[in-house]
């Protein structure tokens, strides 16, 4: 059974709005086990609904509070920097001016700012009973995965690593996170859940993945306007259009019983299970691959993906059920020596996932994969340089 839905959690009383991913139902457990850990999981579910509905009631509270005392001229207050209450002198001073000031208008806006802090405070105490009954949250760093981390904390309650990865492949996971980032895990008698709200991070989860939708646009968009040059080209070859037409029906057919015949391959077992017990990698020259925007070198982080990361990139496979290595060359890549071989995701950890050895004379290198199960249907860059 599989339930899973985004909703938002939070960290702070006024930490943005985020994303949240609930809970699979893992196979194998027993009738009653299942309505058990259903009734759980729709608890937890209706409370992180709540603490997000909270979380939108607190920030709008403390923007209102904010606004009163700039529009009341009030300098010399400023609520507590985590809590965002007013202390009880400053309460006491707000009353005091009320009573003194004779302008009515401006009594009504600091009465406007004692109402909100109450209501700040009533929201901060709900927010607290709810996280007191939601589990804690891991922080994420600058180089975690939203999977990397559910593994780690499914490994510290001692599942055992296959039954973790069958656990969170039935989880939606944030494809990207932010340092920062808080990650909630449930997990109980085979039953694992996670959601992730902001945290400390400078951005929210649902901004984050705006932010990667946009970028698609952006590149759709582009894609669109070039293909608008292209058709004013073709205009241009109007006198050539009825040849084009016949070659176009031609190569109409010739997709067609080529989509038949990729269709009937696709279809069959084998060639399935070689896709998914292979490591699609990719044997480049560093320098190359930045230049082509396939891989990100930083100064003080972990090469990552690039914006050019595509399938068509990784041209080479390894089936992982009757192989476990990966020879390099320098000559194959142009280069003199092979000085580094740098393994892109970061999350790859060196004798951990996979051994590098590099020949004493710098010509040649060898990656045996020492996880094959973290390389399956992986794509994985190899970037070599002097």
């Amino acid at each position: 059974m599989m339930q899973s839905r985004f909703r938002s959690a939070l960290r702070s009383p006024f930490a943005a709005t985020a994303a949240i991913t609930l809970l699979v139902m893992a196979p194998g457990c027993d009738k009653f086990r299942k309505k058990s850990e259903d009734k759980e999981i729709q608890k937890l579910e209706e409370k992180a609904a709540e603490l997000d509905k909270l979380s939108q009631q607190q920030q709008q509270a403390v923007g209102a509070q904010d606004e009163k005392l700039k529009q009341a001229g009030v300098t010399d207050i400023k609520p507590n920097a985590e809590t965002m209450q007013l202390t009880d002198e400053q309460k006491k001073a707000l009353e005091e001016r009320i009573k003194t000031e004779k302008n009515s208008s401006y009594q009504a806006l600091l009465q406007e700012v004692l109402n909100k802090d109450k209501e700040i405070k009533e929201l901060n105490d709900k927010v607290a009973k709810l996280r007191a009954v939601l589990p804690r949250p891991d922080m994420a760093g600058p180089n975690d995965s939203h999977y990397g981390m559910a593994l780690r904390f499914l490994k510290k309650k001692g599942v055992p690593l296959d039954q973790a990865r069958a656990l969170v492949s039935r989880v939606n996971l944030m494809e990207k996170m932010a340092p920062g980032f808080e990650v909630y895990h449930f997990y109980a008698n085979g039953v694992y859940g996670t959601w992730v709200n902001q945290g400390k991070a400078k951005i929210s989860p649902s901004d984050l993945q705006r932010q990667e939708r946009e970028k698609i646009e952006g590149e759709r968009d582009t894609a669109v306007a070039q293909g608008e040059k292209l058709q004013e080209e073709v205009n241009d070859l109007a006198t050539r259009k009825q040849q084009l037409e016949s070659d176009i029906s031609g190569l109409t057919d010739e997709k067609t019983k080529l989509q038949t015949a990729v269709a009937e391959l696709t279809t069959t077992s084998e060639k399935q299970k070689s896709l998914l017990n292979s490591l699609h990698y990719v044997v480049g020259n560093s320098k190359k691959l930045v230049e082509q925007g396939v891989i990100i070198v930083p100064v003080f982080a972990k090469d990552r993906a690039g914006k050019n990361w595509r399938d068509e990139v990784f041209d080479k496979a390894l089936d992982l059920r009757s192989a476990d290595t990966i020879n390099i060359s320098a000559s194959e890549l142009g280069l003199k020596k092979i000085g580094k071989v740098s393994v892109v995701p970061g999350s790859l950890v060196k004798d951990q996932h996979y051994k590098l050895t590099i020949s004493s004379d710098k010509l040649t290198a060898t990656v045996k994969l020492l996880a094959k199960d973290r390389f399956r249907n992986e794509k994985v860059v190899f970037a070599v340089s002097e």
